[in-house]
């Protein structure tokens, strides 16, 4: 590093992507900080899948052990279509770092303790501003100036938003966010529940026309997550919805269905951490503007439904550190080719979210079901044989693996 790179890099988000971006700038000479708007450290939120290119960033950072211990494999999955009780089993697939095998296994985690686990890593090395925010974010020649909801200024060399899906440092330097959240035609309501069904290591999914519903064993298989998806023209989720409003409106599309409905519907009302929220993804020309970069959900988020959007924080985390390393801290060169080795990845990762959607609630009538499920029947067997001879079909993975240099 040279004085005329920048060091100072101010990060805004203290999920996934945050930590893991601010443990490798510091290894690499810069001097990150991260403000995070919650007062502590975040807890909540889905069972996360991290693939093979996020494990293997885990591993370079010394922490698969660790992230291991906490979660367990990626359960398997068994669907069931339309009005049917023979079950479909789904092949297992994997999407890898280029260096990696595409049928390693997932590895499933809460995101409670992914991000514990990070943070735990950082804590003692990474200055952390919480219960705090940026309002404000003015370039300059040779720095950006931050305005924090605490009253402060900052000067800093660059700025990265790591802030999720409704990113406050994208809506202040590329625009508001409905230029460029893009709804998938589905509602998803998700909660967890005591493992009251005695399951391990299995996920149970149910279709039909337009919906579907989901039962999976949490990493530990203490607890069990509930998922229903709703299909959609328009996403019928609204902040002035109560509580009450949103578990009404799920009641009303699947009142009438079987399988574990009934007992998943209950569970839902009592459930402390339920969520209606619609399925969006993040679409975006450019990730960078001058010397701000956004990473993670805020730049890319593929929609939960995919699976990908931890290992997308952590691939991305390492690529754009690992890039204002090479490039010595030019951040014009080092944000252009973080966006160029990243691309590919985020657009196949995010059609395996369109996929996901789907297949777990397809947009056809009771024919059009039948029909999948005949097809499913006879063509997911010689998929399976497949993957078991190390052959992976690119509609299957929507994405190919990702090569993750040494920097």
């Amino acid at each position: 590093m040279t004085d005329r790179h920048p060091t100072s890099v101010l990060i805004s988000g203290g999920g996934v992507a945050g930590p893991a971006l601010a443990f490798w700038l510091r290894r690499y000479g810069f001097e990150p900080t991260i403000v995070e708007r919650a007062p502590r450290p975040r807890s909540g939120g889905q069972r996360i899948e991290l693939s093979e290119a996020g494990q293997h960033v885990l591993r370079r950072m010394g922490l698969l052990d660790r992230v291991r211990a906490a979660g367990g494999p990626q359960p398997q999955a068994t669907m069931y279509v339309g009005a049917t009780d023979r079950p479909v089993r789904v092949p297992a697939v994997g999407v890898g770092a280029a260096d990696q095998s595409p049928r390693s296994d997932r590895l499933a985690v809460s995101r409670t303790r992914l991000g514990e686990i990070l943070y735990e890593e950082v804590r003692d090395r990474i200055p952390y501003l919480f219960a705090d925010s940026i309002t404000a974010i003015r370039q300059r020649p040779a720095g950006v100036e931050v305005d924090l909801d605490s009253g402060e200024t900052r000067h800093v060399d660059l700025v990265i938003g790591a802030d999720g899906l409704y990113s406050q440092v994208r809506r202040l330097v590329f625009g508001e966010h409905d230029r460029f959240l893009h709804y998938l035609g589905a509602d998803q309501a998700y909660f967890t529940m005591d493992n009251h069904l005695g399951w391990r290591n299995v996920s149970r999914f149910h279709a039909w026309p337009y919906r579907g519903a989901a039962i999976t064993t949490f990493p530990g298989n203490t607890e069990l997550e509930g998922l229903f998806l709703i299909r959609r023209a328009e996403s019928a989720v609204s902040p002035d919805l109560s509580r009450e409003e949103q578990w009404a409106q799920v009641d009303r599309v699947f009142a009438c269905d079987e399988w574990l409905v009934p007992s998943l519907l209950r569970a839902m009302r009592s459930s402390e951490d339920f969520r209606l929220m619609p399925c969006v993804q993040v679409r975006m020309e450019s990730w960078r503007d001058g010397r701000v970069a956004l990473a993670g959900d805020a730049a890319h988020c593929p929609d939960p439904m995919s699976g990908q959007g931890a290992t997308l924080a952590l691939a991305g985390a390492y690529v754009l550190a690992g890039e204002l390393k090479a490039a010595r801290g030019d951040h014009d060169v080092a944000f252009a080719a973080y966006e160029r080795r990243m691309r590919e990845f985020v657009v196949g990762s995010q059609e395996l979210g369109e996929l996901d959607i789907a297949m777990a609630a397809p947009r056809a009538g009771r024919a059009g079901v039948w029909l999948r499920e005949q097809s499913l029947r006879m063509l997911l067997p010689a998929v399976d044989l497949g993957l078991r001879l190390n052959l992976q079909p690119r509609w299957l993975t929507a994405t190919a693996p990702i090569a993750l240099p040494d920097y």
